[in-house]
């Protein structure tokens, strides 16, 4: 029988970042969240399991978090939320659920 891994939901954004490793800052874009972690757009590749910081706001709520890089590629790179605290992973959920309850408008349908 194959054992099945659950992963915790994810939510669908587009969220500008600021990503800190080492002595370099990278800007992108935030394109989903969960409470683990982030998938993100960026210009420069990045290096599995570098260690970081990642800035995101959105509306009047911004996150500042430690990470790790998960997995790197296609186009887009994962990074984990390395969590400090309980209130940190309170500080997450509260961001996400901000984020999941704001309306994003239709898509427009071009003939």
């Amino acid at each position: 029988m194959r054992k099945f891994d659950y992963r915790v939901p994810r939510f669908t954004v587009d969220l500008p970042v600021r990503l800190t490793l080492a002595d370099s800052t990278q800007f992108g874009r935030c394109v989903e969240i969960g409470t683990e972690g982030m998938r993100l757009r960026l210009r420069e590749p990045l290096s599995v399991d570098a260690p970081g910081a990642i800035h995101v706001s959105f509306e009047n709520v911004s996150l500042d978090l430690p990470v790790r890089v998960a997995h790197c590629g296609n186009g887009c790179d994962g990074v984990q939320f390395v969590y400090g605290s309980d209130a940190e992973r309170d500080e997450v959920i509260s961001f996400i659920a901000i984020v999941a309850a704001t309306p994003r408008p239709d898509p427009i349908l071009l003939r």
